[in-house]
């Protein structure tokens, strides 16, 4: 599936992305990604063997996932989008636990990824539906930086936020799916976005093994029809799929 470069990121142009990382180059120099490169090239090819081995994705969509992970991997070196641990596994751990996630979503004009960080599963969603328009919420400002680069050099359909989820009002209104992974309680979640989405609204959540914990302390505040959707990467994980959200 190719992003249709004719329907540009939505915000102004950015200056590319080598100017915006040379920019940060020069008040940060480059810290050590705890693995020489050319072994880091090695593991994250091997982990894409694995990757493509397991999920079937046009070589549209493969070409521009690998323009992605090179980017990631490239600014890692200035600021920490992914977990270090996690790089040399990037496929496996980041990129097939958005696509996931993205499998779960219904069809959508416009939806909204919160705490977006590195771009999982924010970007990757971009990716796949070049049809849609992408929210992209993110406060920390370098982070925002990085997501704006990768739209812009792979033509995303997207919109960066850099503010706080709790002052994304306006992006969450007009969205029909929402997304998060990683982000903040499921309780927290639902009182960011409870004052902005409809009833119809349909949130997704990853959740690791204590969403039944997550689940039954968001009860306590609140209401909303759930579906649990388990994992195939992560025994134990999940995907939360909320709507008809409202406090009690």
């Amino acid at each position: 599936m190719r992003p249709d470069r004719s329907r540009r990121n939505s915000e102004s142009r950015t200056p590319s992305s080598r100017s915006q990382l040379s920019a940060l180059s020069e008040t940060r120099p480059p810290k050590s990604l705890g693995i020489e490169p050319a072994e880091l090239a090695r593991l994250q090819a091997e982990d894409r063997e694995r990757f493509t081995a397991r999920f079937d994705v046009s070589r549209e969509t493969l070409t521009a996932l690998d323009r992605y992970v090179a980017m990631l991997t490239d600014w890692q070196t200035r600021m920490n989008l992914v977990a270090p641990s996690t790089l040399a596994t990037v496929w496996e751990r980041h990129i097939a636990d958005s696509l996931q996630l993205e499998a779960f979503l219904p069809p959508f004009e416009t939806g909204a990824d919160l705490g977006s960080g590195g771009g999982l599963p924010g970007i990757v969603i971009a990716i796949m539906r070049p049809e849609a328009k992408v929210h992209l919420v993110e406060s920390v400002g370098k982070k925002a930086t990085f997501l704006r680069a990768v739209a812009d050099e792979l033509g995303l359909n997207t919109h960066v936020h850099a503010r706080r989820i709790e002052a994304s009002g306006h992006a969450l209104r007009q969205s029909e799916v929402v997304t998060a992974r990683a982000v903040a309680s499921l309780d927290r979640l639902l009182g960011l976005v409870s004052p902005h989405i409809s009833a119809e609204t349909r949130c997704f959540f990853a959740k690791g093994a204590s969403h039944e914990v997550e689940i039954a302390a968001a009860r306590e505040r609140w209401s909303f029809e759930l579906k649990t959707h388990g994992s195939q990467l992560v025994e134990g994980s999940v995907i939360l799929e909320l709507s008809a959200v409202r406090p009690l």
